[in-house]
């Protein structure tokens, strides 16, 4: 059973006060408590007759909701609103003093959404590290979870939950996603569901607002699986070049391309997804650099004697090669491709690296476009934008390094849209340009790459180049050239590069065919429902031609066909021993495969589960708990994003979450067991109460001074009892655990 303690400081800081700890007995689950409330003599009126009668129809709908959700009649407002459209609906809404219902249904009844809101009562939300498991246990939300399913998804439809996710706080809940089944195979829609102390939070299903047109196609297939298989597998194409491998290295590997296909179920032909949805114009981003911010002008130096210190001097000491605005100007000057004459420099400011001790310029030069200089824009849209009075100012950011000058990006922010379609330039024409550009500003770099010939590369009007090893591509180390076709000049460039890969080898890769039957023969072909388009302007889908009145161009139904049904979970194939490469499911959680024989295995399990935890798969439990692990668990709890192999971000995430204090740390050193206690404790709610010296009695033989407070909290939570504390002991992985999971089940 869970406590919730609220700590009587004032209490506290006379005397300590003795909490048992956790219990460790199972408690029985409990009857399912569906959190709204109970159904008792909810009908206060008939069923409607008349289907057109807007308040009989409201009545009918209204009833449904009721006996599905269990609404009773202590609500004391309701409303309900017809939403008209494509696909009309009903919003209903109930409130009473300190709750809200709100519920979205078709017209028949069927549940889309629901939202409940409580007033918790809780006026004094502490927003720091505040970590709690939900108020239910995880078994019980499954139980309340396969009940709600049932009721909310009827007739030919099921529900198939693929994952939970366990958000924790004082207000924490479970959310399980999934599928919809109907009439046993997988659909398109997919549903969420929120499982609290209270009961179910919220709903929604993906067809909310856009259902699916015509009727349901039953669930047998003309076409055999094998034949579909066959066209699958077909449709496949293999592309062989190295991808990351995750540890700083780099693994020569097929990876799958082209498009997404599906076998339709009845006339077995092989379908392109993508086109199909391209073709009504559908969609199944061109990237934008932000504008550069505007640097402050440095300051006067400070008259007086003060000094500078050792540290301060050393920093500055940085400055003392970088290249002055002048030197920069004369270094731009000289590479023509940039187009800069005519343009002139209204800004250059500096940003040093204090770890590497690189300084980075940044430089803006601006131009204004004139009817004479139109830089390949619209002459139309130009005036029509003059006379709104807008800025008609072209701005160009570049980005270098302030020691050496070598050019890190370009980028071209113009005042207008719309291009004049009579500028073009041949793609062959481009890349000279590119070309050319590349060699003078990064030399080194463009030696080591060549134009992409990848599927999905220079398909736009970007020159994009990736690094080569042994002939094959990396296309995760890229070049890429934007030249203005009227102009000539480098409107954009970008360098994503790192010099420390290692490449693997890659000497006799399997053939091609035999990397294809590796790949799809670690994918199952799956039958089901396909969402399928239908271009409504097309004479015979005219059926559903009042989707134009409504702004629509296409409308989807759903369609019996074949797919791979995992294909996200196969990366592609190692080209050097031609196995499949599974991708690890990532779905915020950790379980491990060490924890036979540990006494707080169930209390690492949960922790694990709520997303709490370290990668590998092995917990290490009887491994010292270093201060790595004790920041890497504290920022976990508190929702925070985790790099384990990144010390430099931890430190910098540690500090700013107040889990470690100010001067330098060593992520290898063992915590003690007050080491782990003020860290979690001191950036929580207690922290600051934590910290008042004098004022305790924590009951501890060997705790004293400044540490009483932690001591005195760490008893009262349940994380310590007894007459010593062991405050300087070293913890084990699984000590911190326990101490984490205590805390979190307050």
């Amino acid at each position: 059973m869970k406590r919730w303690i609220t700590l009587l400081l004032a209490l506290l800081m006379a005397a300590a006060l003795a909490v048992p700890a956790l219990a460790e007995t199972e408690q029985p689950l409990p009857e399912i408590d569906t959190g709204m409330m109970d159904l008792e003599d909810t009908v206060s009126f008939a069923m409607p007759e008349e289907e057109g009668d807007m308040q009989a129809l409201l009545e009918k709908v209204t009833l449904a909701v009721k006996e599905t959700l269990d609404v009773g009649d202590e609500y004391t407002d309701f409303s309900g609103d017809y939403i008209d459209g494509l696909h009309p609906r009903w919003s209903l809404r109930w409130s009473m003093e300190g709750r809200d219902l709100s519920v979205e249904t078709d017209t028949a009844g069927k549940i889309l959404t629901v939202n409940r809101w409580l007033d918790s009562g809780v006026s004094d939300r502490f927003y720091g590290f505040d970590p709690a498991f939900p108020a239910i246990e995880r078994k019980q939300a499954e139980k309340q979870a396969e009940d709600w399913c049932a009721r909310l998804f009827t007739g030919e439809e099921t529900a198939q939950v693929q994952g939970v996710r366990t958000y924790l706080g004082t207000d924490g809940y479970y959310t399980f996603s999934g599928i919809v089944r109907k009439n046993g195979l997988p659909s398109p829609v997919q549903f969420t569901l929120s499982i609290d102390g209270e009961g179910m939070r919220s709903f929604y299903r993906s067809d909310s607002y856009g259902g699916y047109v015509g009727e349901l196609p039953g669930p047998e297939a003309e076409t055999a699986q094998a034949d579909a298989a066959k066209a699958l597998a077909d449709a496949v194409e293999m592309e062989l070049y190295y991808v990351s491998d995750g540890e700083g290295g780099a693994a020569l590997r097929y990876v799958p391309v082209g498009p997404y296909t599906v076998v339709d179920a009845g006339s077995g032909e092989a379908v392109d997804m993508d086109a199909l949805y391209e073709a009504v114009g559908g969609d199944r981003g061109e990237y934008n650099t932000a504008a550069m911010d505007a640097a402050a002008e440095a300051p006067e130096p400070a008259g007086g004697e003060a000094g500078l210190t050792e540290a301060e001097l050393a920093s500055i000491a940085n400055y003392g090669d970088v290249l002055d605005q002048a030197a920069i100007e004369k270094a731009l000057g000289k590479i023509k491709a940039l187009g800069l004459e005519g343009f002139a420099l209204t800004r250059c400011s500096y940003a040093l690296d204090s770890e590497s001790g690189d300084v980075t310029a940044t430089v803006r030069y601006t131009a204004p476009m004139t009817e004479d200089e139109l830089f390949g824009y619209d002459a139309d849209a130009f005036v029509q934008a003059q006379e709104q009075g807008r800025d008609m100012t072209v701005y160009k950011n570049i980005t270098l390094d302030g020691k050496t000058g070598e050019l890190k990006s370009v980028y071209t922010q113009y005042p207008l849209w719309e291009r004049d379609e009579a500028v073009t330039m041949s793609g062959e024409n481009r890349r000279r340009a590119a070309d050319n550009f590349l060699k003078n500003a990064a030399p080194a770099l463009a030696a080591e790459a060549a134009v992409c010939t990848l599927k999905g590369y220079n398909e736009g009007e970007q020159v994009v180049y990736a690094r080569t090893h042994d002939g094959y591509f990396f296309p995760e180390n890229t070049l890429s050239v934007t030249v203005n076709p009227a102009t000539g000049a480098v409107d954009g460039f970008t360098a994503v590069w790192d010099e420390d890969v290692t490449f693997g080898a890659s000497k006799k890769p399997v053939g091609e065919k035999a990397a294809l039957e590796a790949y799809t023969g670690a994918l199952k072909v799956a039958l089901g429902y396909v969402a399928w388009p239908l271009d409504v302007t097309r004479e015979e889908n005219a059926v559903y031609a009042d989707s134009l009145e409504w702004g629509y161009r296409y409308v989807e139904e759903l369609r019996l066909g074949y797919y791979y049904e995992d294909v996200a979970a196969v990366a592609g194939v190692d080209a050097l021993t031609g196995e499949a490469v599974k991708r690890a499911p990532e779905d915020g959680t950790f379980l491990y495969d060490d924890l036979d024989g540990e006494d707080r295995a169930e209390m690492i399990q949960a922790l694990g589960l709520a997303g709490v935890g370290f990668d590998g798969g092995a917990f290490r439990p009887d491994e010292p708990l270093c201060w790595r692990d004790g920041v890497i668990l504290a920022l976990r709890a508190g929702g925070r994003y985790v790099d384990e192999g990144d010390d430099e971000t931890l430190l910098e995430q540690g500090r700013r979450q107040k889990f470690l204090p100010a001067g330098p740390w060593d992520p290898e050193q063992a915590m003690t067991r007050m080491d782990f206690l003020r860290m979690i404790l001191g950036a929580s709610r207690y922290g600051d109460t934590a910290a008042l010296k004098g004022v305790w009695d924590a009951g501890f033989e060997d705790v004293d001074g400044g540490d009483e407070g932690y001591a005195a909290i760490a008893r009262a939570l349940g994380l310590a009892d007894g007459k010593t504390l062991e405050p300087e002991g070293e913890l084990t992985r699984a000590d911190g655990a326990e101490l984490l999971y205590r805390f979190m089940d307050r």
